[in-house]
């Protein structure tokens, strides 16, 4: 019965053909294995290598529009330093143009005087106003590194020094006579009312005598206001270079 199950299981090929068979059955799927191995790497890399053009694309992309962005920030810090150096220029020379000629301050003066009253003396002072002087650095201080402080180390040139506008400050004194102290004191209202004036007060009143005749003497000192501009003054003429009549203040509109 040993022998009948035996041959029943047995084959007629040779060991050596059934060994060698089974190993190319092996060899053929690790054949297989590792042309789709080869296969997935190959492509996986022509994806990864289609994925990178196209990033590098971006990336040009990206840089020209940041190339580009970068002159117009360039042109812009451009136009910003001739608007400032224009606007520093203009400044200057509406500091340096007088806006309230001393004939006009004159007739603001001597405008609001009463029969009564009579002017001896008109000291106009001037006095140029220094502007504050720049801050200096405190030594010992900690500078702060930053990534747009690379680089600028001793190369970097100190700024030049912003030129300031002439600023002048005037003040105005005037000495007269009066017959009586409600003619000082509408003239003292006449003053605070200008549109160029302020800072008006009454420094003192004095009685004194003149050819046996008794007056009141009196002081007023007055500034005159940084805004001041003669355009502000009713009936005021604005003449052009030509000689011909630019702007006329009228009286109703000043009073408004």
């Amino acid at each position: 019965m040993r022998s009948n199950k035996n041959n029943e299981g047995a084959s007629f090929l040779p060991t050596d053909y059934v060994r060698g068979k089974g190993q190319a059955r092996a060899s053929m799927v690790a054949i297989m294995l590792f042309v789709l191995v080869l296969a997935g790497v190959i492509g996986a890399f022509f994806v990864n290598h289609q994925r990178w053009n196209r990033v590098h694309e971006e990336q040009q992309v990206v840089a020209a529009a940041f190339k580009e962005e970068t002159a117009k920030i360039d042109q812009l810090k451009v136009l910003e330093e001739q608007r400032v150096i224009l606007t520093d220029k203009a400044e200057v020379v509406t500091a340096l143009k007088d806006r309230v000629p001393r004939s006009v301050l004159m007739g603001e003066i001597v405008r609001g005087i009463g029969s009564g009253i009579t002017l001896t003396e008109i000291n106009l002072e001037g006095e140029r106003v220094r502007p504050p002087a720049p801050k200096a650095a405190v030594k010992g201080a900690v500078k702060s590194i930053g990534v747009s402080g690379v680089g600028k180390g001793k190369d970097q040139k100190p700024k030049a020094p912003k030129v300031h506008p002439p600023k002048f400050k005037f003040s105005v004194s005037v000495d007269g006579l009066a017959e009586n102290n409600d003619e000082i004191a509408d003239y003292l209202a006449s003053l605070k009312d200008s549109p160029l004036l302020s800072s008006v007060e009454l420094q003192f009143i004095n009685q004194t005598k003149i050819d046996s005749i008794g007056y009141r003497k009196f002081r007023i000192t007055m500034s005159l206001s940084p805004s001041a501009d003669a355009s502000l003054v009713s009936g005021t003429l604005a003449f052009g270079i030509d000689g011909e009549v630019v702007a006329t203040v009228p009286q109703q509109e000043v009073q408004e």
